[in-house]
Order: structure tokens, then sequence, then C-alpha cells
């Protein structure tokens, strides 16, 4: 008799894991977190050099800056050490998301600006809503895997719309004052915690280029 060998049967984890593999792998410059830590430390370090000039700081931007150069340096050469040099596959989505998307929320947010001129109610507000905007298309493109821009989203809306004024002693918005400037700030903050767990799922779903040398 002749057995024909049984077929794998993939279980839930099994697809949950294939899943997370091709949403990782088709964005993985995306995943690489540790850009997103820049960015957001990025926006704190504004938060505290803002322009025009204010606050003790303000003068030590540069030095900021350059720092955040070489820590991109190194995060840089550490992604390629691990992972090797990845090239992006060009689809006509991918092409379509990176185009329009940014196109289509920079008009966004010229048509709040704009409208909010004509009501009279500019303010801070305005951009800690865009920003949380953008953070919730970054995390409506892999809801699964990048759940947590719909929670910093979430979170920096609440915080741009609710009536926080009256809980401070100045009866000023925490987004409208001038030194720290809370919209960077708090941006920066969610950038931070957003780009370590990118990190963390980039490492947990891929195998570097040692672990694949050596099975």
């Amino acid at each position: 008799m002749h057995y024909k060998p049984e077929a794998r049967m993939h279980t839930p984890h099994d697809i949950d894991h294939l899943e997370r593999i091709r949403a990782v792998t088709a964005d993985f410059g995306g995943y690489q977190g540790l850009y997103t830590c820049l960015l957001g430390l990025f926006g704190i370090w504004v938060a505290f050099t803002p322009l025009p000039p204010v606050g003790p700081w303000t003068g030590l931007f540069p030095i900021g800056a350059l720092l955040l150069v070489g820590l991109f340096v190194a995060a840089q050469r550490h992604y390629r050490r691990r992972f090797g040099q990845v090239r992006p596959r060009w689809t006509t989505r991918r092409v379509l998301w990176l185009v329009l998307v940014p196109m289509g929320l920079l008009f966004g947010y010229l048509l709040l600006m704009s409208v909010t001129n004509v009501l009279g109610v500019q303010g801070g507000w305005v951009f800690g809503v865009f920003i949380a905007i953008c953070l919730a298309v970054i995390g409506c493109s892999h809801p699964r895997t990048r759940w947590h821009y719909l929670v910093g989203a979430a979170l920096l809306l609440a915080l741009a719309l609710a009536p926080l004024g009256a809980l401070v002693p100045s009866g000023i918005h925490p987004f409208e004052w001038e030194y720290p400037v809370m919209v960077p700030l708090v941006a920066g903050g969610i950038l931070v915690v957003n780009g370590l767990l990118d990190h963390r799922t980039l490492g947990r779903t891929l195998t570097s280029v040692s672990e694949s040398e050596t099975d």
C-alpha cells in the first residue's frame, strides 16, 4: 500500500505569523523604527528649542541636530549589519501610497488651516489634529501590526480637542503655550514609543543575516 504524506495544517498562529511577515516585508523601511524614534526625538528637541527663540536651550539647537545626525548614521549601520541591503519592491500600490497619500495630507492640512482661519479658531490644536490624522493613516496601512499608531492618534486628538485650559492655572490650553511647544513634545513622545514598537516587530518577525547564515 502507498501512503500519501499528509499536508501540514496551518494553525491560526501560523497564519497570523505569515501575515505579519508579509506586512513587514512589504513595508520594510516603515518598520525600521529607530528612524521613527529619531524623528520623535527631533520633535522633542524642537519643543525646547523653538523658532523664534524662546527658552534657555534655544542656542543648543545645532548641537542637538548634529547628535541626531550621528544617531541616524548609527541606526543605518545597525539595520544594514543586521538585515543586509534591502531594496523595496516598487509596486503600483506602493508608489501611489508614497505619492498620493502625502499630497492628500498636505491638501487636507491646508484646507483645515483655511477653514479654521475663516472661523477665527486657529491655534496649536490645528497642528495637533493634523499630526493625529497622519498617525491614523500610518496605523490604517497595517492595523494588525501598527495598531499603536491608532492609539497614538486617538491620544493626540483627545489632547488637542479636550478643554485642558480649564485644568491649568493660566487658563491657556497647553497646546497654545509658547514654551515648551507642547504639540511637537507630545507628538515626539508618541513617535518614540511607536518607533520602538516597530523596531521590536521587525526584530521578532524577520531573521537577521547572521542567524540565517548559521541555519
